[in-house]
């Protein structure tokens, strides 16, 4: 074993902290947070402290992000081979899809809120390293995960479920920081990004409404998943709501970079917005049904609540999105509604995620207490 190899086994052992579970699936609370605090600040319907709480969301979420990212490459090097066992277990491999969206929801609260007190290059700057890092991401998750699904993964109908959706659904969540930082790449590359953007936008719907299909079908054939799994019922309002959101300001950028076509992107993108709207929150009124039934029966708490937030929260942003386009009365309540719905299932999951962080923080207190 090279000295290197054998350095890296030096690596600290993070599951005699409680961190025995460092995961890709930490990265899905970054996102709800962001999200909140992204949905909090650029409201076009005015909010009692907005920008405030934006501000302060985001700057622990932040903070968070990068802890969870040391943690999650320092146990990556500690222990290679749980990359390859976590890509190969057919539910492990979905979640890879949610550090990419992580960077993403990072970036553009970089850009929406960070510039707020921090110096705007600055802000520029790491939004664009982490669009870079996500788009890397995005496409190895969209790439890699289907394909293991195709040679693999033994699956069938009944264990079709809405997880299939997440590592699919980063590049359509590349799209909004992709437009925000058009005007900030060099001009002579600004054509080719927003290309980029709008290539992988179409990547991500395509494969999501494959998926969709899939999944419907699943709950007509073999019902609703049971127990904590009803919460990927959620996953589906995600590529609905971001690509709305995605498309819309795709328009608004290849204005800019493409005036030639730019309007007629835009006018298509709007028409794709409202259709999509529709099917959007038919859906999200189908999953909270089906959770309040599941919680009828048991609905345990785990880390896939956490699915409960970002996808409502992309959802806000496209709603407000098509306010903000048309000044039309129902989008502007439906914005209401929304990021109403949003702060109370953040305030749930995040208060019952930390409280069972501090339960097995305490359990490994403990524990290294009584091996002492």
């Amino acid at each position: 074993m090279s000295t290197s190899i054998r350095g890296l086994r030096h690596l600290p052992n993070f599951s005699r902290f409680g961190f025995e579970s460092v995961g890709p699936g930490w990265f899905t609370s970054i996102m709800g947070t962001g999200i909140l605090a992204i949905c909090a600040t650029i409201s076009p319907i005015p909010i009692p402290f907005g920008r405030s709480i934006g501000v302060a969301l985001w700057s622990v979420d932040a903070v968070l992000f990068a802890i969870f990212a040391v943690l999650w490459i320092a146990s990556m090097l500690r222990d290679p081979r749980a990359i390859g066992a976590s890509l190969h277990d057919p539910v492990k491999a979905q979640i890879w899809g949610a550090p990419p969206m992580a960077c993403f929801t990072i970036a553009v609260g970089s850009l929406k809120i960070g510039e707020q007190f921090l110096p705007p290059d600055l802000c520029i700057a790491f939004a664009q390293s982490l669009f870079i890092i996500g788009v890397i991401g995005s496409i190895a998750t969209a790439s890699i995960v289907p394909y293991l699904m195709f040679t693999h993964h033994e699956l069938t109908q009944q264990k079709t479920f809405g997880s299939w959706l997440l590592p699919v659904v980063p590049p359509i969540v590349a799209s909004v920081p992709a437009a925000l930082l058009s005007a900030t790449w060099p001009q002579a590359v600004r054509g080719d990004m927003l290309g980029l953007a709008y290539a992988l936008l179409g990547i991500g719907i395509i494969l999501a409404a494959i998926i969709i299909v899939i999944f419907y079908s699943r709950l007509v054939y073999d019902k609703v998943p049971e127990g904590a799994l009803v919460t990927t019922m959620w996953l589906v309002v995600g590529p609905l709501g971001q690509s709305i959101a995605g498309i819309i300001a795709l328009g608004n950028a290849a204005q800019i970079v493409w005036p030639a076509y730019g309007h007629g992107l835009a006018i298509a993108g709007l028409a794709y917005g409202v259709l999509v709207w529709g099917f959007a929150m038919y859906w999200l009124a189908m999953a909270i049904a089906l959770t309040i039934r599941a919680k009828r029966k048991h609905l345990p708490f785990n880390l896939s609540w956490w699915a409960f937030t970002f996808p409502v929260g992309v959802l806000t942003a496209g709603t407000d999105a098509l306010y903000n386009a048309t000044h039309a009365h129902i989008f502007g309540i439906a914005s209401v509604v929304l990021i109403s719905l949003l702060a109370t299932m953040w305030s749930l999951v995040a208060s019952k995620t930390l409280e069972n962080a501090l339960r097995v923080a305490k359990i490994a207190s403990h524990a290294r207490f009584a091996l002492s």
